[in-house]
């Protein structure tokens, strides 16, 4: 059975400066003057928050804000080489950035299986067989990058039409066939359908990697619960989720409730608590490195 990898964006705060997703917004709102500021801000979920911000902003295009932002703090690690150098054929990431891939210290093409500009089931980028899937957007195509409630909620409307019916296409060597899932019910599917994330995700052994798997990721919860259901429909021919959290810290009543889901949701949990998170991760990576 493959294996495949989805990484997060803790990843990226091993590095000194590492941005998480509130520092960026406070640094896109402006830092918060009082620690009840502090505390309301992180109550609000991510989506919307940047919804609030975008709609209270001056700047015309918050996503080049972002885009900069990100360009500015975020730099590769050892971490990031180290998972590469595991040779997944496929590293699916939420990160919009680049530094799994300049980790490597090889050459990098686009290599996108399928036109498309706002959303990302087929964006990746090629270095011989092995691919990066940027499932949330990509830096070198600002619009693409999933920010806010909007393109979330329009998201999973397309993967769930991949996953039934299919999804429109103008390309004339498909004559207007519509793209579907390799686990589509759908009748018309036909051979020749592209590579994609979505059906990487569904069918490989998928191992979540610095990924908190926030409640506003509605996509990935709904493709977690649909693994599920093709797993007891299709038993030993769909792989399973282990989700490994790398942390510092036990953990808290928040991650106990998430795990708690993954678990009923038949996500086999790894909890690796070490005195840092780069040490966490290179008990991951260990792990993972010794696979059979």
């Amino acid at each position: 059975m493959n294996r495949a990898i989805l990484v997060g964006n803790g990843v990226n705060q091993v590095s000194d400066g590492g941005a998480s997703w509130s520092a960026l917004l406070n640094a896109l709102a402006g830092r918060p003057k009082t620690e009840h500021q502090k505390n309301v801000r992180d109550a609000k979920p991510f989506t919307l928050w940047f919804e609030e911000i975008a709609s209270r902003a001056r700047k015309k295009n918050l996503k080049a804000a972002v885009s900069k932002e990100l360009e500015r703090r975020v730099k590769p690690n050892n971490v990031h080489a180290e998972i590469m150098n595991l040779e997944f054929q496929s590293v699916l990431t939420t990160n919009y950035d680049y530094n799994l891939e300049k980790s490597t210290g090889k050459v990098w093409k686009s290599n996108m299986s399928a036109s498309e500009t706002y959303f990302s089931l087929f964006r990746r980028r090629s270095c011989g067989p092995q691919h990066v899937w940027h499932i949330h957007g990509e830096l070198d195509n600002i619009g693409s990058l999933m920010l806010g409630h909007e393109q979330y909620s329009g998201y999973i409307s397309k993967i769930r039409n991949f996953l039934s019916n299919g999804v429109a296409t103008e390309s004339k060597a498909r004559k207007k066939r519509p793209y579907l899932s390799e686990y589509s019910g759908n009748k018309t599917r036909v051979k020749g359908d592209v590579e994609n994330w979505v059906d990487i995700f569904l069918g490989s052994e998928l191992h979540i990697v610095g990924l908190g798997l926030d409640y506003t990721e509605n996509h990935l919860w709904h493709l977690i619960t649909e693994k599920r259901r093709l797993r007891k429909k299709h038993p030993g021919a769909i792989g399973q989720v282990v989700f490994h959290r790398c942390s510092d810290c036990p953990q808290s009543i928040v991650d106990e409730a998430r795990l708690s889901i993954l678990r009923a949701l038949d996500v086999k949990v790894i909890d690796r608590v070490a005195s840092t998170y780069r040490q966490a991760y290179e008990k991951c990576i260990g792990y993972l490195s010794k696979l059979p």
